[in-house]
């Protein structure tokens, strides 16, 4: 395997209340690098419908995926391993963030009523508990071909971490890469 086969970005989807930023933080922590936070690139307005509890539609997430997919571009131009969070609830969201190559998304995977105890007990996020259901009923199941890993997001965050990078050695199998760091990959 070459080592520009190997993930360069980290894509951290799942439905509101999935522990998207925790764990997208501790896994860019643990590969020591770059973190981004979706949720920052939404718009004022699409805020405020949330704020609202009304849905978002695909035009409302047009220029936020767009954006999502510019900073997943420059990390790749750059050469920067990067954790990115991002909902992206519909296969083609998914297609349009993953087309480029070196990106691997990870789905944590949660049952609903976690989710509704997570974002009940959450004050800090405009997404709230209400909006789950808008959520879930957009969310387009992942299949065996989009090749993404799965992760129980029940385990405790570093057992999260640990079953992503786990699973990513699996996928990426020849050579040790995860035992050095991005940016002595990225010279090779």
């Amino acid at each position: 395997m070459a080592t520009n086969d190997c993930p360069l970005v980290w894509v951290i989807i799942g439905v509101s209340g999935s522990g998207k930023t925790t764990i997208g933080r501790l896994l860019s922590e643990r590969l020591e690098c770059d973190f981004l936070e979706g949720d920052r690139r939404h718009s004022f307005s699409n805020i405020n419908k949330m704020l609202s509890q009304i849905p978002l539609e695909d035009e409302d997430r047009r220029d936020w995926l767009l954006q999502i997919e510019e900073d997943i571009r420059r990390a790749i131009d750059k050469n920067r391993e990067t954790v990115i969070t991002c909902s992206a609830l519909k296969v083609s969201y998914r297609k349009q963030l993953t087309s480029p190559s070196r990106v691997q998304l990870v789905w944590l995977d949660i049952p609903k009523s976690k989710l509704e105890e997570r974002l009940i007990n959450r004050s800090n996020h405009y997404m709230k508990s209400e909006m789950l259901d808008s959520q879930i009923a957009a969310f387009e199941p992942v299949s065996p071909e989009e090749k993404i890993i799965t992760v129980n997001g029940l385990l405790l965050a570093q057992d999260i971490v640990n079953e992503i990078l786990s699973q990513a050695t699996r996928l990426f199998p020849n050579g040790h890469w995860l035992d050095e760091k991005w940016w002595e990959r990225s010279r090779k």
